[in-house]
């Protein structure tokens, strides 16, 4: 073996290991969601330590809590995952970030339902013993908490409604562990999260074909209120969902996908927002779902895969008054009329899993620069000559930066950019890539010690990555603005570990 060789090989296996911790933090946040305490504990080693704020010790006191605390509290939670950063230390250990944005539903005595939503970090330390990843120490940071007034909407009983049991439709799928991913299943996983990503892509830019070619010819889908073939959900769709709002941004969050053979099992997380911005009173119709989804290779190595049969669970949702949407229109817009720039021509991709997982490590430690206010970090996402338009910015990284402290940083105590769904495509030769990230972005503002207000802001990072010196970093973007509202916030407990804008958040411990 060549040392290119090795090292091509050492690549695929570290993209293993990172995927099976991004499989196994899935597990937890299903386990936490279905409960399920034997699968929550599964992903923590036993002599594991928890510090969740309102509980910290071993890791089955932890799971223990959670009936009194959690589960018998609230009627729902879904814990909804964003970008999740694996810094792999040797074999055996790995620090891990995981973004997240926690939603709890429960009824309370005054005959009110309200949803209990923080924004936090895991902060995490996963080793691997006798072949398995698991958390061996976990610290959440607790960055905003607000409290939404929940106005549940009166679906139909075709609607179907997730379990809180083994009677959930996932536990169903393949159940694995947390052993390194082998290549070809790490290439299917990928291949699969594309094809999910797509599917958003086209409802949001309004491009029926690209939702259709997602589809085997003999899809089966069940939406609630549809419940049919491809192409009929197509048909469907189109007035239902594209022509009926303004914006649509379908923020796809934890993946699990297990592959067997031809076959892949995917449950998806997804907060959808349905924008009706030009009405006099704009709202925001946003929706907490689950994909469970089967899709199927057919033709052998090297065909599509698409999805075969797709079910929908409803999981919680709320109508919002979102104010003006004017304040977007000093920077570049999401585009629903086929201009928008994700449906250009794409060069041919190629399917190097480990290239594109590095492009996501690229642009996820960029939101850490961003939101931990590490100026060298956000540079470094960046080359020296990059294009960047950013709202009223046009410029390079170094304006870029200054633009930042101006703008994100100073006014807000502090920023959370979560991503959602990444979509990277790389050219034939794998040195470019043309990336979609989904953001959903929270400037917290505080007077006298309390926070009082976010600014929330759906936005998409459409980059250009190229890779000279052997490294990915961002050569052009445009951040595309769809839709923004301002939300209440709550008071965080201060006992807890709250996330910090600066060097003493525990993520630099």
């Amino acid at each position: 073996m060549t040392s290119r060789d090795g090292a091509a090989t050492e690549r695929l296996a570290r993209a293993g290991d990172a995927q099976a911790i991004r499989d196994v933090l899935a597990r937890y946040w299903r386990g936490v969601d279905r409960r399920d305490a034997a699968l929550v504990a599964s992903t923590y080693h036993p002599d594991a330590f928890d510090d969740h704020g309102y509980y910290q010790g071993p890791v089955d006191g932890f799971v223990a809590s959670l009936e009194p605390g959690v589960w018998g509290y609230f009627e729902n939670t879904q814990h909804f995952a964003g970008q999740i950063d694996v810094e792999l230390d040797g074999d055996a250990r790995a620090r891990v970030e995981s973004y997240a944005e926690a939603h709890h539903v429960r009824s309370e005595p005054d005959g009110a339902r309200r949803d209990l939503v923080y924004g936090l970090r895991y902060v995490d330390r996963f080793e691997k013993r006798g072949g398995e990843w698991r958390i061996a120490h976990r610290i959440c940071a607790w960055d905003w908490h607000r409290v939404d007034e929940h106005v549940g909407l009166p679906l139909p009983d075709s609607y179907f409604r997730g379990r809180h049991s083994h009677e959930d439709p996932v536990f169903a799928h393949p159940q694995r562990a947390g052993a390194r991913v082998a290549p070809s299943d790490l290439a299917a996983k990928r291949a699969c999260a594309d094809v999910l990503m797509r599917y958003a892509r086209g409802v949001d830019r309004c491009a029926p074909e690209l939702v259709r070619s997602t589809y085997h010819a003999d899809a089966y889908d069940d939406h609630g209120g549809y419940q049919g073939d491809a192409d009929g959900f197509v048909a469907w769709v189109k007035p239902t969902v594209m022509d009926a709002f303004d914006v649509t941004m379908h923020e796809l969050g934890n993946m699990l996908i297990e592959v067997e053979g031809d076959r892949a099992f995917a449950e998806t997380y997804a907060i959808a927002h349905h924008v009706g911005a030009r009405s006099p009173a704009p709202t925001d119709l946003v929706m907490g779902v689950r994909y469970v989804d089967r899709l199927e290779r057919r033709g052998g190595e090297g065909a599509e895969w698409r999805i075969a049969h797709r079910a929908m669970s409803f999981e919680w949702e709320r109508s919002a008054a979102i104010g003006s949407q004017a304040a977007l229109d000093e920077g570049l817009r999401g585009a629903r009329d086929g201009s928008d720039p994700v449906l250009a021509a794409r060069a041919p991709a190629a399917a190097d899993a480990v290239a594109r997982g590095e492009v996501y490590d690229a642009l996820v430690r960029s939101c850490r620069g961003l939101d931990r206010r590490d100026d060298a970090a956000l540079r470094a996402a960046f080359h020296e000559d990059a294009e960047i338009a950013h709202g009223a910015f046009r410029g390079g990284p170094g304006g870029y930066v200054a633009f930042a402290t101006r703008a994100l940083r100073a006014p807000f105590r502090t920023t959370m950019h979560k991503l959602g769904q990444v979509l990277v495509e790389l050219g034939a030769g794998g040195d470019v890539a043309e990336c979609e990230a989904y953001v959903d972005a929270h400037f917290v503002a505080s007077e006298g010690g309390r926070d009082t207000v976010a600014r929330v802001v759906g936005m998409r990072f459409l980059d250009r990555f190229e890779r000279r010196g052997g490294a990915f970093r961002i050569a052009r973007r445009e951040v595309r603005l769809e839709w923004q509202h301002e939300a209440p916030l709550a008071a965080l407990d201060p006992r807890w570990t709250l996330g910090r804008p600066d060097g003493g958040d525990p993520v630099h411990a």
